[in-house]
């Protein structure tokens, strides 16, 4: 990693901007980022991670809602992965990570400031029952996007759940 991939950098028009609510980008979206960007002429390529900020105490932005350290350091660890990737495909990747409530909200934003000509987001299959009580970052995304949003399916993450016996369920 180079100091500065992770670092806002200057916007170039037509780029792309990758991003993740928090998990590590599979290979998949970032194999779909590279299709993208070769196909569009732009080899420019902005890598974004958010860190979640859970809400406010009375109001006010209270320290201990903040990301931690380690989760700091996971996001940028992340970042850092995806942008290696992409420079070893023959992209000009920058990345950053952001601290937010709202990952929907940011990343459009980021996009527009970037100057970017679409998103590239990779999301799991979600319950039904689950999008009601939790709010869908990516869905939230491709609603209120100002540019185009590919959204690249992943598969289900497995549970491995015991067995009455002690064994594990495959």
């Amino acid at each position: 990693m180079e100091p500065g991939d992770l670092e806002p950098g200057p916007s170039s028009p037509g780029g792309l901007l990758i991003a993740s609510t928090g998990e590590p980008f599979e290979r998949i979206v970032l194999d779909r980022a590279v299709e993208l960007a070769r196909g569009g002429g732009s080899k420019a390529v902005h890598v974004i991670s958010t860190a979640r900020v859970f809400g406010t105490a009375l109001g006010l932005q209270h320290p201990g809602l903040f990301p931690t350290k380690r989760e700091w350091d996971i996001q940028a660890g992340i970042v850092a992965d995806a942008v290696r990737i992409l420079k070893k495909a023959g992209l000009d990747a920058k990345g950053r990570v952001v601290g937010t409530r709202h990952p929907s909200k940011v990343i459009n934003k980021e996009a527009i400031a970037k100057g970017c000509r679409a998103i590239v987001i990779g999301t799991r299959p979600v319950a039904p029952w689950r999008k009601l009580l939790w709010q869908d970052d990516v869905h939230l995304l491709s609603r209120s996007a100002t540019m185009p949003v590919h959204v690249v399916m992943l598969p289900a993450k497995e549970v491995a759940t015991k067995r009455p016996d002690g064994s594990r369920a495959q």
